[in-house]
């Protein structure tokens, strides 16, 4: 008898399941990107306890028969493909006719609706892939689809998902990328009675500021370009509006939000020597082209495409977003009368619009250029300043051990000076220490906070903070984080909240501002699973470390100040390595400095 055998349909199913429901928010995206396909205007998703418990997705699409509702459920059904030959061109989110059955294999799907040409509507109940009841039932035009307990029959799928904080942030990125994909159709995303968030279907504009806020949607520049058969249209964010991470790059291409290493590469490329080194550039892009252009087919979950062209499509990212912020004269934050502006070569003309002028300070990259003043490498400017016979402040204390007590009264380091407002540097008796003013100072306060010595300021004034959608889902799940940390704040809207008071560390207390960027470092940790309390905690410490450096490196420090930064790092010289794992200081002993010179051989021995 052969080993071989065909699978049970129930188990094949739940097999197939695996590819497209990954977790809670992959259901939330099928069943939202079904409701597109059908042509609605309004979509409301709900979902209780991180989608596990319950996800329902409601529109007012076009509807199904009773016919059409019953083949739904089954494998391979789809009213999108006809032959082989519409793969190469498919212009729907959905075609492979998987969702629906994938999600029922694993859960209680409930699905109500009714088409615009029927008088009553259906009613189809699938449990474990197996069809309980289907019936009629009243119901007006559109489709609603309920999801309960999902993963109860795969326990084993069940154990690797994540915290419910990050299944429930991944929901609402999810919602949020499909509101900005599709910026004419109006989303409700709601949990626990409360939303969080509302789009009013108005264009992209109003989306921008619906999902990120009126004060964050002025930091976009907008976008329009055309060359060929490709398009670019959307915002893209200013220089000075970067991010530590991607959570702000959002690219959908003909409608389908994707998360392509192409086109973020473009885009980092788009605005190179515009931000600083290691953030990433924030941008709402729609890139439309034909459909026989890209291959949607090519990933379980459509996450990611294929462009036959990505010599094209990268450089079209490039000229769209040059022409978005040379319009504006944004490039590295300049004032429009900074710029000299001359005619640039800039992309073909658009359907509405002809060639732009580009700043004569700026290129496209993969051109020659210099790197703008505030965003160059510290250490390329401390170089400069040396070669130019940049001065160390007068009675500075000679390098070498004689004099070195005379700097700080008490102390064996003496505090020589300091290069670009960014590095100090300081004698040690034996070698030269430069040392990174913000490293250290982040060194220095998450210690602090770490040993308790830290406390937090009540505010005059309380300050109101808008939070985006992420933000705010982290808010909730860790205001006792955010407590402990040193921030007193309380929700006072679905996406609103008011700061009392703030944390104080090594004298100084941190804006109210900086809570949004202590929350984006918990949405980062969040995303990793069965993340402890502790490690949340410590992501908060380190964030507002970072906030509190951050505030600090931008002020210039008097010699009292200076001073003291370096005592502190001769009476901490663990604070030599930053919370993030990089070098604060560089020290350079005398023997170095000597070899250097050719004052010394390897062997120490002194040349006259």
């Amino acid at each position: 008898m052969g080993r071989i055998k065909r699978l049970d349909p129930v188990v094949s199913s739940q097999i197939a399941a695996g590819e497209v429901v990954e977790r809670p928010a992959s259901v939330v995206k099928e069943l939202v990107e079904n409701s597109l396909d059908a042509g609605a205007t309004r979509i409301l998703v709900e979902f209780e306890d991180a989608g596990l418990e319950m996800i329902r997705v409601s529109d007012n699409g076009c509807g199904m028969s009773r016919e059409d509702a019953l083949l739904a459920t089954e494998r391979f059904a789809t009213s999108k493909l006809s032959s082989i030959d519409d793969l190469s061109s498919i212009g729907s989110l959905g075609f492979r006719g998987e969702a629906l059955p994938s999600i029922a294999s694993c859960s209680r799907l409930l699905l109500e609706t009714r088409g615009e040409d029927g008088d009553t509507g259906t009613e189809v109940l699938v449990e474990g892939g197996v069809l309980v009841r289907s019936a009629e039932k009243g119901l007006p035009q559109g489709t609603t689809v309920t999801v309960r307990d999902l993963f109860y029959n795969t326990p084993a799928r069940l154990k690797f998902v994540r915290s419910r904080s990050s299944e429930k942030q991944a929901i609402v990125d999810t919602v949020m990328r499909l509101a900005l994909a599709w910026p004419d159709v109006s989303f409700t995303l709601k949990t626990g009675g409360k939303t969080i968030l509302r789009t009013s279907g108005q264009g992209l504009e109003n989306a921008l500021m619906d999902v990120f806020g009126p004060e964050a949607a002025s930091s976009f520049s907008p976008v329009s370009w055309c060359e060929g058969g490709l398009e670019i249209s959307g915002f893209a964010g200013n220089p000075s509006y970067y991010r530590r991470q991607r959570d702000r790059q959002v690219f959908s291409v003909n409608g389908r939000p994707v998360k392509d290493p192409v086109l973020g590469r473009a885009l980092d490329y788009a605005y190179l020597g515009l931000i600083p080194h290691s953030t990433y550039p924030a941008a709402v892009l729609d890139i439309r082209l034909p459909y026989d252009q890209v291959d949607v087919n090519v990933h379980p979950t459509k996450a990611q495409v294929r462009f036959r062209d990505e010599h094209a499509l990268r450089r079209g990212i490039r000229h769209a977003i040059a022409g978005a912020l040379s319009g504006r004269a944004l490039a590295a934050g300049r004032r429009e009368d900074e710029w000299p502006l001359e005619t640039g070569s800039g992309p073909s003309k658009g359907p509405a619009a002809g060639s732009y002028q580009a700043p004569s300070g700026f290129t496209f990259p993969g051109k020659a250029r210099e790197a703008p003043p505030q965003y160059r490498d510290p250490l390329s400017t401390l170089r400069e300043l040396v070669t130019a016979g940049g001065e160390l402040p007068p009675r500075a204390p000679s390098l070498t051990g004689e004099n070195a007590e005379a700097g700080l009264t008490g102390h064996s380091w003496a505090y020589l000076g300091s290069m670009a407002d960014t590095y100090l540097l300081a004698s040690t008796g034996s070698s030269l220490i430069i040392i990174d003013k913000h490293a250290l100072m982040e060194s220095l306060v998450y210690r602090a906070m770490l040993k308790g010595e830290s406390g937090s300021q009540d505010l005059l004034m309380a300050e109101i903070i808008r939070l985006d959608p992420v933000e705010a889902s982290v808010y909730e799940d860790y205001a006792d984080v955010l407590a402990e940390t040193g921030f007193g704040s309380r929700l006072v809207g679905e996406r609103t909240v008011m700061v009392t008071s703030v944390p104080m560390v090594l004298g100084k207390a941190l804006p109210p501002q900086s809570i949004k960027e202590v929350l984006e470092k918990l949405a980062a940790e969040g995303k990793n699973p069965r993340v402890s309390p502790e490690r949340m905690l410590d992501a908060a410490r380190m964030a507002t470390a970072a906030c509190h450096a951050s505030v600090r490196a931008r002020e210039p420090l008097s010699r009292e100040e200076a001073e003291a930064l370096v005592i502190a790092l001769e009476a901490q010289p663990e604070a030599a390595t930053c919370p993030h794992g990089r070098p604060a200081t560089w020290e350079l002993t005398l023997e170095e400095i000597g070899e250097y010179f050719g004052r010394s051989s390897r062997k120490g021995r002194t040349r006259v």
